[in-house]
């Protein structure tokens, strides 16, 4: 393997010396603590940071799809409202006929007193 090709990868990323240290101490703390060679412990911080951020990225998406829910809710609750009202009085018997007459004859008491 070839250290300035990889150098100048890291430059290009820039990952500074404050990064390289974290990740060194990391591969280290994994390779004591699950007894792994230098190898397969930098390969499974990675994985780590990869699986971190995939956790994170879900976690905005949640965070934007309860904002959409919560907008939803605001548009639909007058509409739930008004079938929850309507719903009553069919509960009680009331047939659409009748409750589309009650209606008319609203609007009609409210014009007649717009112009008296």
């Amino acid at each position: 393997m070839e250290v300035l090709p990889m150098c100048e990868q890291v430059v290009r990323a820039r990952i500074g010396l404050p990064e390289l240290l974290a990740f060194h101490t990391a591969v280290l703390k994994k390779t004591e603590k699950d007894n792994l060679s230098r190898q397969a412990a930098a390969y499974r911080v990675m994985e780590d940071v990869k699986y971190y951020e995939k956790i994170g990225g879900l976690k905005n998406e949640i965070s934007r799809m309860v904002v959409q829910q919560y907008a939803i809710g605001q548009i639909t609750a007058p509409r739930e409202k008004a079938i929850g009202t309507l719903m009553r009085p069919q509960a009680l018997g009331v047939t659409d006929a009748e409750i589309l007459n009650i209606y008319e004859w609203l609007n009609r008491m409210r014009e007649e007193s717009l112009f008296t």
